[in-house]
């Protein structure tokens, strides 16, 4: 049951990520959610072993769902130094070594995973043939690597975190942090729990199965969940912005009528009245311009001579604030 709720979360977080695919400049973190979600899908029991039966090699599904696993870890965390601020550890020797760390840890669970006596497929892969030094190397060497990704990962988070502008992404780089937390337990119980297995210490084993089944579904929420929360959190504000917008816009242009269009030689750009009357088919960029373009001109048209003794009403006032505010939010100068 957790390998479906595992999965499911990650699939989540791939819609999510989904949702701005076509507008966001790197999409590394979307491609690396969906080769773990492919990983942990394969991991499901049932599906697991109906593939297995069909594939010439009893277990060579589960070599290759931890293949992609490990890939996409990887870039996982390549794409959460960059979304972290951190772009020297995402292109820099750092990550050199990661990739050519990653590299070497795939050709030792392919050789280890070669060595395994493995005649019959199972959905409990370790617990059937972990007392085989061959598995323990093949389970190891990958929780190894990705222990030292999520402590890296976690480091790149403390580090950045306190320096984030923006609320959404400290929530959810600080949800990332305690997922790389739960993440460094899991791939410690899973280390232990081969060392038992080829020892034969099997209350030990048992022991540390009760964290692992913790940790395993604690892990895949909190990071899914963190990396969830800032484009969840754009889009919210996005919603936020448009519903402003629409609200806003046509008292905006009220004010401009009874103002700058009373004062032609104000509008610099060319604004006519027509064309702020027009509101047809515009988009929330082109209507964002369009505010932006009119907060100036009533600006211009207030710092004139011959208006300066002329005063807007306090709800135009009001009104220029909000699209005023508006526009500082948007990173628009004034």
């Amino acid at each position: 049951m957790n390998n479906v709720i595992v999965a499911v979360f990650m699939w989540l977080l791939v819609l999510t990520l989904a949702l701005r695919a076509r507008t966001r400049p790197d999409n590394t973190l979307l491609k690396a959610s969906i080769v773990i979600a492919a990983s942990l899908t394969a991991d499901i029991d049932g599906l697991y072993l109906w593939a297995a039966e069909r594939l010439p090699w009893p277990n060579g599904l589960d070599l290759s769902a931890n293949v992609l696993l490990i890939f996409g870890v990887y870039y996982l965390s390549r794409a959460i130094a960059h979304a972290a601020g951190a772009a020297g550890l995402a292109d820099g020797a750092k990550a050199l070594w990661l990739r050519r760390t990653a590299v070497i840890t795939v050709v030792i669970m392919a050789v280890s995973f070669a060595f395994i006596d493995d005649p019959e497929p199972s959905a409990s892969f370790m617990q059937d043939y972990g007392h085989q030094p061959a598995a323990t190397v093949y389970s190891g060497i990958q929780y190894l690597y990705i222990l030292a990704v999520m402590a890296g990962t976690l480091a790149t988070c403390l580090r950045n975190v306190p320096l984030m502008r923006r609320r959404r992404f400290r929530v959810g780089f600080r949800i990332i942090a305690l997922g790389c937390v739960a993440g460094i337990v899991l791939c410690g119980s899973v280390i232990v729990m081969d060392m038992a297995n080829v020892t034969g210490n099997e209350q030990l084993r048992r022991a540390v199965a009760n964290v692992y089944d913790v940790a395993n579904p604690l892990t895949v929420l909190l990071l899914s969940s963190g990396l969830a929360v800032a484009p969840i959190g754009r889009f919210l504000s996005d919603f936020g912005v448009r519903r402003q917008i629409r609200v806003l816009e046509p008292r905006l242009r009220a004010v401009w009528l009874s103002t700058v269009a009373q004062t032609p030689a104000v509008s610099l750009v060319g604004t006519t009245a027509q064309s702020v009357a027009d509101t047809h088919g515009k988009s929330t960029r082109n209507a964002e311009d369009t505010i932006h373009r009119l907060v100036i001109e009533i600006h211009d048209w207030m710092d004139l001579a011959e208006n300066r003794g002329r005063q807007i009403s306090p709800a135009d006032r009001d009104v220029v604030s909000q699209a005023e505010a508006l526009c500082l939010k948007q990173g628009r100068s004034l």
